[in-house]
């Protein structure tokens, strides 16, 4: 039987999906609260107890990132659009929060600013949070970011349509780099003593947000494998979409989504990201005890 605090944490991870799902709609506070079976005040205290933010605080932040990755990714829609399918009600409400968050303005951000912020404010963990490497490999894990020699990362990209997958997962809040790699394996070891899982599962890492432009307090990334293959019903439950990827193969090495944007993405005449899916890592162990597998990156036409 699930706990009540299994339970409370498997119905604010639904609300926080929800959530992101409509990122753009007027946030209804009270309306979350009641899908969570509570009411405003005690939903927005259980909700900061597990983000360190309230509801309407962790919303803005998330409108803002989706803004910021609109304004990267998407160089011909309108600030103005940008700022109202992020559930901005004016530009000049938009300009004062963005500016207030990232220290310039929207026209500076889509200028080349994100660049300077990625490298400044979150370049000290260059979404090392995607690794699942083992606890005693913190060469890897602690490596700085080196670009690619030009077209080596590009070269083995394949673009292929993945299909759905239902997850079971664990949410882990503010925790990135070394610290994420160290409790993503924990919990690998957890399920496999509790459940029973064999060493050669497929295990997800899953990112909603692009990781150059979340802090580390912010950070928000599920963990889990195929829902079949888990029984404890604490875990939350999340379907990855089905769609068009940009996927990177690896074996025995730690590969970065970074490295993707720069070599590839950023340079495609054909493909943009699609800001509507999240990045997925799948993660397996061979026999002989490596980790391969690859990384995802949603993508659509030009």
């Amino acid at each position: 039987m699930m706990s009540k605090t299994a339970a409370r944490v498997s119905r604010l991870y639904e609300v926080m999906d929800l959530m992101l799902d409509s990122v753009g709609d007027p946030l209804a506070l009270k309306s979350l609260a009641a899908s969570a079976s509570y009411s405003s005040f005690h939903f927005d205290r259980i909700f900061r107890e597990l983000t360190g933010f309230s509801a309407c605080e962790y919303q803005r932040k998330r409108r803002l990132r989706r803004a910021a990755h609109l304004l990267r990714h998407e160089p011909d829609v309108p600030i103005v659009r940008i700022a109202q399918d992020c559930g901005f009600p004016s530009n000049a409400a938009f300009a004062k929060a963005f500016k207030q968050q990232f220290a310039m303005s929207a026209k500076a951000w889509r200028e080349g600013g994100w660049r300077d912020y990625m490298d400044q404010q979150v370049g000290r963990e260059s979404d090392v949070s995607f690794f699942v490497a083992e606890p005693d490999n913190l060469e890897a894990i602690l490596a700085p970011y080196c670009p690619p020699e030009p077209g080596t990362i590009a070269a083995r990209i394949a673009v292929r349509n993945l299909p759905a997958l239902t997850l079971r997962y664990q949410r882990f809040f503010g925790q990135s780099g070394a610290a994420l790699s160290f409790a993503c394996h924990d919990f690998i070891q957890e399920r496999e003593n509790a459940d029973g899982v064999p060493a050669s599962t497929p295990w997800y890492g899953v990112f909603d947000e692009d990781p150059g432009f979340t802090g580390e307090r912010e950070y928000c990334y599920d963990f889990g494998c195929a829902d079949d293959t888990v029984l404890d019903p604490g875990l939350g439950l999340r379907v990855l979409p089905a769609g068009t990827y940009a996927c990177l193969d690896f074996d025995d090495e730690w590969p970065r989504f970074r490295s993707m944007y720069e070599d590839w993405l950023d340079k495609q005449a054909v493909w943009r990201l699609d800001s509507t899916r999240p990045h997925i890592q799948k993660v397996e162990r061979t026999p002989e005890g490596r980790w391969r597998g690859w990384l995802a990156l949603p993508i659509k036409k030009r």
